[in-house]
């Protein structure tokens, strides 16, 4: 039986859902900074610090240890799928969403990989794949140009305990130090928003993504992305080029990708 939405759950979720009908309809694809705070989306940079001594480090993920993973070495390639340099690729293919989606695969069969060969299966265990094609998580895809979609969503394997998230992400366009795109604030705010519709998670305030996104050409960055009841925070690190092959960088990414959700979510925090 369907649990009872609470009516302070109600409202936070209805304030969300108005940034996100208005971001939806926003034409512009990229957004700078100051544009994105008159639209009650907050901008703060991350570092990816594995030791956790800085303050600017993910707020509600941590890094699992790197002697859990696999070293994703020529061999390691010549064995599972091969990392396509930038130069390596024919040029008809180095559209953005081509390269971003070849990154995707790369590193989703690493991560993988990882997960299924980790000690005692230790990382196999702590995060599941979501549907893409049944509510509340059908819309994170969008066809019109410039395309944007969500081929990998996970959520935290702990009930209700955890309403983390994680989502490797595409967008058909490149990427700006100074801005966010118009598809990773949308399927930010629609990954949150179906995970708050969900009543398991009715008795959290704060749902938690951290967002892989993949652009051109053939970078990346991660951003983690929160509710604090009045504005959506995001949080982006600096842009990694991705067009050849760092063995570390897809290390570090795999540690963020398969470590543990962490955080008090039951309260809303603020930016």
């Amino acid at each position: 039986m369907r649990s009872p939405e609470p009516a302070k759950h109600k409202q936070l979720r209805s304030a969300l859902r108005a940034i996100k009908n208005h971001v939806e309809g926003l034409e512009a694809h990229e957004l700078d900074y100051s544009q994105l705070a008159t639209h009650r989306i907050n901008v703060s940079p991350m570092e990816l610090d594995e030791t956790g001594k800085s303050s600017a480090r993910p707020t509600f993920f941590e890094p699992c240890p790197a002697h859990l993973l696999m070293v994703p070495d020529d061999e390691y390639d010549r064995k599972s799928v091969k990392y396509q340099a930038f130069k390596s690729v024919n040029p008809i293919f180095r559209r953005p969403i081509d390269c971003a989606r070849n990154m995707i695969s790369y590193y989703s069969y690493f991560c993988f990989g990882c997960a299924i060969h980790s000690e005692n299966y230790i990382l196999d265990g702590l995060w599941s794949g979501l549907s893409l094609i049944a509510a509340p998580f059908e819309d994170l895809f969008e066809h019109n140009e410039p395309e944007f979609g969500t081929p990998e969503l996970v959520e935290a394997k702990r009930g209700r305990e955890s309403p983390h998230m994680k989502a490797m992400i595409y967008n058909n366009l490149d990427g700006n130090e100074n801005k966010l795109l118009r598809g990773e604030v949308v399927i930010a705010l629609r990954v949150i928003n179906g995970q708050m519709r969900r009543s398991r998670f009715f008795e959290h305030s704060t749902v938690p993504v951290l967002l892989f996104s993949f652009l051109g050409p053939q970078h990346a960055r991660l951003i983690e992305a929160y509710f604090d009841g009045s504005s959506v925070v995001m949080r982006p690190t600096r842009l990694f080029d991705l067009r050849e092959k760092d063995e570390t960088l897809i290390r570090t990414f795999a540690q963020w990708f398969l470590g543990e959700p962490t955080g008090e979510t039951r309260v809303l925090r603020g930016p």
